[in-house]
């Protein structure tokens, strides 16, 4: 058990084994994809979260990069394709096969000994377009149990909306036309063109019998304009319910997308989450 808080203290000082910061890269579909480990103090292999960030990345969440290492988690934060100085083209695409490209550079020897990483759990956790990875790549791997998803898309039930309503896409690509800006070799409505064409594969509705099983952790915000609950969380959450969601915990925050006023109460939901569900790690 902890002696201090991780959200609002400073863990002791390990001398032999301090926390730290290392910059990392790992290949994905051939192209290098950009990254920093944070390496939680202490002697032993400590498990691993992969937190992901959304579109086009604004928002990183260091700040719970650093919350969540005082509380002894390795932490990957990584930036796709086509963005932030990662090699290869932005899509969403790629945006989920870099995150199995993340969790094999996790799994390898290498990686593991470097940096002091327990193998065997490995947790995901993503905001917005990087909580639908969180998700969505957990769907194949049985052994992943434990998914953290804060404003978080539902992509393909978004695509089907975007197929059969021309104003909300016309809508669309106004509102993400700046940041699409931002990463390389696409534009909005290549992006939202690409939702439509795999509306059904990413679906995360179709997958309710597998996700139900594992431990999650869905957050919301009230005040959502660009992933709002009534479309990417509440359906989602309701489904998993009516279908017996084995360990399923949610919350709708009174804020904006990005958490901008609620970081602290967000950092402590996810580490008692985090705090309660050890055991799941083992499972």
């Amino acid at each position: 058990m902890l002696t201090f808080d991780p959200v609002t203290q400073d863990q002791p000082n390990d001398p032999n084994y301090p926390a730290s910061m290392h910059p990392v890269m790992f290949e994905s579909g051939g192209c290098k994809i950009l990254g920093t480990m944070f390496n939680a103090s202490g002697e032993g292999a400590h498990p691993v979260i992969i937190l992901l960030h959304g579109f086009p990345g604004n928002e990183v969440n260091y700040d719970l990069a650093h919350t969540l290492r005082r509380q002894g988690f390795n932490i990957l934060v990584f930036h796709y394709s086509g963005c932030w100085g990662s090699e290869g083209d932005y899509s969403w695409k790629n945006l989920a096969e870099d995150t199995q490209a993340a969790i094999n550079f996790i799994k390898s020897d290498k990686t593991a000994k470097n940096f002091r990483i327990d193998r065997e759990r490995i947790i995901l956790a993503g905001h917005s377009m990087g909580g639908f990875a969180a998700l969505y790549c957990s769907i194949f791997h049985d052994e992943i149990k434990n998914v953290i998803s804060m404003a978080g898309f539902n992509s393909g039930g978004f695509g089907e909306i975007l197929a059969g309503n021309k104003m909300i896409y016309e809508y669309s690509v106004q509102t993400i036309e700046y940041s699409s800006k931002f990463v390389k070799n696409t534009s909005a409505q290549k992006l939202l063109n690409e939702l439509i064409e795999n509306k059904n594969e990413w679906n995360l509705l179709k997958f309710i019998d597998k996700l139900k099983e594992k431990n999650l952790l869905i957050i919301a915000s009230k005040y959502d304009n660009t992933a709002p609950a009534e479309i990417h969380h509440i359906p989602l959450v309701n489904a998993l319910k009516q279908n017996n969601a084995k360990n399923l915990e949610d919350h709708i925050l009174e804020t904006g997308h990005s958490f901008s006023d609620k970081r602290i109460e967000l950092a402590r939901i996810i580490s008692k989450w985090l705090e309660r569900g050890i055991k799941n790690y083992y499972r």
